[in-house]
């Protein structure tokens, strides 16, 4: 999802303060405009953003003597910027998967796993290198520094920071997800070549 917040979902201070206040309850500009001390103008524009990103959403109306105000509210999107729990949870959960699962099983969950994530975004068309370039652009507004480049003849995606590091750091198997999402969105085999050591980097064989 573009937004003009910018990929990853990486607010502003004022955007954050304005939808911190949001978790509260919905507000109208003028209430949030006298909060956070400042002009409507300002509050607005904030607003529009977090609209943009699907973070708030207008939450009906208050009566008033003139007309009636708008008022706003966070979404779950927006509440989720807020919780610091989903990476726990997630290093646990591919700890104990990895303890209940042979290594066959586990990487086939993992592949399996990035597959599905790869149906929620359209799938590029056009020779392979293009599909691959989509698929780095991807990469980028996850939180990657990717490229495409060739080595022998075999067109590689590369990655110098990888997405999913926190993941990866811990268990190589994560980047089966990336290795099934990319085998998913470019249509054409995927193999992964990753380095693991202490900076996570990404990089995948695309073979058509």
């Amino acid at each position: 999802m573009a937004t003009s917040l910018g990929s990853g979902a990486r607010l502003s201070t004022a955007a954050r303060n304005v939808l911190s206040r949001l978790r509260h309850g919905a507000m109208t500009v003028e209430d949030l405009a006298r909060a956070l001390k400042l002009t409507n103008n300002a509050v607005r524009n904030q607003l529009r953003k977090l609209q943009e990103a699907d973070f708030v959403t207008a939450f009906g109306k208050r009566p008033s003597a003139s007309k009636p105000s708008t008022l706003y509210a966070i979404t779950l999107q927006g509440q989720i910027q807020f919780s610091t729990l989903y990476l726990p949870i997630l290093m646990q959960f591919l700890e104990v998967a990895e303890g209940r699962c042979s290594g066959t099983q586990l990487d086939t969950l993992m592949l399996e796993t990035g597959e599905s994530l790869a149906r929620r975004y359209p799938k590029p068309s056009g020779p392979l290198k293009r599909r691959a370039q989509s698929a780095a652009g991807l990469l980028r507004s996850f939180g990657g520094v990717a490229e495409v480049t060739t080595r022998d003849g075999v067109l590689v995606i590369r990655s110098r920071a990888c997405p999913i590091a926190a993941l990866t750091s811990e268990n190589g198997a994560a980047c089966r997800v990336l290795e099934g999402f990319l085998e998913r969105h470019i249509a054409a085999a995927v193999t992964v070549c990753c380095n693991l050591e202490e900076e996570p980097q990404c990089c995948f064989e695309v073979r058509g």
